[in-house]
This record gives structure tokens, C-alpha cells and sequence, in this order.
């Protein structure tokens, strides 16, 4: 356990920011102009918020000393982690948050941001291997 902790640090700080945002009062939220849900401005956040979370996570994984077994399966326990937080902050919202409520088209975005924060760890990952090249 302590060295998950050490390897992903900052995925684990980046999760607890997104459970203190999600646990804000929905009255303290500036309110946004909406076209329709899906393109509000608040999609973004959660698709970055996101994007980070993956990218931390799956770099955690992956550094030295993590076990073979969760670094060869990286991408799948990331998604499995980050889709969990995903619903868990949307249920949150809806049953335990004043003036929150769940909303499908966050958890759309959030999945969105996982899909991102692959895509970036990918490119990442291949710069790295061409540096070293």
C-alpha cells in the first residue's frame, strides 16, 4: 500500500479534488449559460478534470516497483478506477450534495476525459520511448 501511495500521489491527491468539488453546494456555483447540457461550459471541466485523473493514475502505475501485474494491466485498472470515481461522483451529487443532481451528460463527459487522458499517456508514453532511442 505504501508504495501505491508513493507511485501515485498525485492521482490520489487529483481524486480527493475531485470529491471536495463534487461535495460543493450547488448554490455556491456560479451559474453558467447553457445552449443544451451536453455543450455546457462545465463539460470541459469534467473532461479535463478527468483527462488528469487518467493520465496521473496510469502513470502511477507504471513506474518502477509497481508489481508486473497491475503495470501490464495499467490502462484496464485505470479505466476501472476512473469510471468507479466517475459514477460515484454523480451519485454523490444526487443523493448526498445539496442543490446537486446527477446528471448523465457529466458521467458522458467524464468518460470522455478518461478516453483524453489515455490518448495523452499514449503520446506521452511513445515520446519517452523515442527520447530514449
Amino acid at each position: 500500500m505504501k508504495k501505491f501511495l508513493q507511485n501515485n500521489r498525485w492521482a490520489v491527491l487529483w481524486g480527493l479534488l475531485i470529491f471536495v468539488l463534487t461535495c460543493v453546494p450547488g448554490t455556491v456555483l456560479p451559474k453558467l449559460p447553457s445552449y443544451i447540457d451536453l455543450f455546457q461550459p462545465d463539460k470541459l471541466v469534467h473532461t479535463f478534470i478527468f483527462a488528469v485523473f487518467f493520465f496521473l493514475l496510469v502513470r502511477g502505475f507504471r513506474k518502477k516497483g509497481t508489481p508486473a501485474s497491475v503495470s501490464r494491466n495499467a490502462i484496464i485498472l485505470t479505466f476501472l478506477i476512473s469510471l468507479g470515481v466517475a459514477g460515484l461522483t454523480e451519485l454523490l451529487q444526487e443523493f448526498v450534495i445539496p442543490k446537486r443532481v446527477a446528471s448523465p451528460w457529466d458521467f458522458i463527459a467524464n468518460v470522455a476525459g478518461c478516453f483524453l487522458g489515455w490518448g495523452v499517456e499514449g503520446m506521452w508514453g511513445r515520446r519517452e520511448v523515442e527520447r530514449k532511442t
